[in-house]
């Protein structure tokens, strides 16, 4: 990762991902442009229960702040670079979406991503639901708001004036995770910025609602399939 001189950051990596499966990438505060090449295997986003293919083996993806998406792969190997912001910035899609490019150049500010996305073709919705229920919705949106805060999902579900069992059966209905399982992720992808910023892990701990640094710790590998050491090793490279 590298930060650039407006407060953003690019990311410029080879990346090698074993085996086949989906899993759920989640953002936090910030939003993300990647331009994604594919060397060989697969890399798809899962919408509604159907893949989203790209167009081509190279592509663009955006994601906003507190969205996610599914991504599907298998046995994939290529090179992903792009850019990143915990600000936002106008003319930005709302939702996460797939799209063409021919955009090679490397990512210098922010604004590039506005560049890319004015000059994109075939954008396609790559967002996990594309209808979930008004109660997961209204759910999804306490847990953004306060993530930080809120010490559990009993919490939430008393804010909405319903059991946690319902909230949680129909929150994995419609987005194929529990609301404690994107907590969960939601605090991950935050403290992997974090990370990024050379912040002690202990502190990113208590900072995105660990009290127990070993809980921490066991969430992140869950959630990564790594250590909080090894993935900043990985962002400082």
């Amino acid at each position: 990762m590298r930060m650039l001189g407006d407060g953003s950051y690019a990311i410029d990596d080879a990346v090698e991902i074993p085996g086949e499966g989906d899993t759920p990438f989640v953002f936090c505060t910030g939003w993300l442009l990647e331009v994604v090449e594919i060397e060989s295997g697969e890399y798809a986003f899962i919408r509604d229960g159907q893949r989203i293919e790209p167009a081509g083996r190279r592509f663009g993806a955006y994601y906003p702040a507190f969205t996610f998406v599914r991504t599907y792969v298998k046995e994939f190997k290529g090179r992903v670079c792009g850019v990143g912001s915990l600000d936002p910035l106008p003319d930005l899609p709302s939702g996460p979406v797939i799209f063409e490019t021919s955009f090679r150049e490397k990512f210098r500010h922010a604004r590039d991503a506005v560049s890319v996305l004015a000059s994109a073709k075939d954008v396609r919705s790559i967002e996990a639901c594309s209808n979930p229920s008004l109660l997961s919705k209204r759910a999804k949106r306490l847990i953004d708001e306060n993530y930080l805060a809120f010490p559990s999902i009993g919490r939430v579900a008393d804010r909405l004036k319903v059991s946690h069992s319902h909230l949680s059966r129909q929150f994995k209905r419609d987005f194929e995770m529990t609301p404690s399982e994107y907590l969960h992720h939601l605090r991950v992808a935050d403290a992997t910025f974090r990370l990024s910023t050379g912040q002690p892990i202990i502190d990113i701990s208590h900072e995105v609602g660990y009290n127990d640094l070993s809980r921490f710790y066991k969430q992140f590998r869950k959630n990564t399939n790594t250590s909080p050491a090894v993935c900043r090793e990985m962002l400082d490279r």
